[in-house]
């Protein structure tokens, strides 16, 4: 643990879904390769769910940026809301390079969701941490235009 570090410092935004009131239909983040960071922690933010809507969000794996061979990571990578549970509620998906089939191949990851029924205000941002290389926020995406 490096004490002067910023945690703005120790992560990285790696990709995001920007927020928007999403139509029933799936956004994708872009393929994330697993070379920079070990681990991820995708945050799914939900404001104002459409009548009787559902959110759906989950991490998949493929070989490489564009998708080939994509498949699910498995059990436990998924969550799934809906509007019972409330209004801007937040979910989290944990992945680290452990849960990838790296034996076939597999380095890329990337993040969906998907909303069903009626639109739904979506967000999401997906961070990387345990960095290879320090500051991790080196690596962030090209969206964040600031970090104090």
């Amino acid at each position: 643990m490096i004490l002067n570090e910023k945690l703005s410092e120790a992560v990285a935004v790696l990709a995001v879904i920007p927020p928007a009131a999403q139509t029933p239909g799936v956004l994708f983040s872009p393929w994330i390769e697993l070379d920079v960071a070990d681990r991820l922690l995708a945050i799914i933010q939900v404001g104002t769910f459409g009548a009787n809507a559902t959110v759906d969000a989950s991490i998949a794996q493929a070989q490489d940026a564009r998708g080939t061979h994509a498949k699910p990571i498995g059990a436990g990578k998924a969550v799934a809301l809906h509007a019972a549970m409330g209004h801007d509620v937040q979910a989290t998906i944990d992945v680290g390079t452990a849960d990838l089939d790296a034996a076939d191949g597999y380095g890329f990851v990337q993040l969906g969701v998907s909303v069903g029924v009626a639109a739904t205000e979506t967000a999401a941002v997906i961070l990387g941490g345990s960095s290879r290389y320090e500051p991790a926020s080196g690596f962030n995406a090209a969206s964040v235009v600031a970090s104090v």
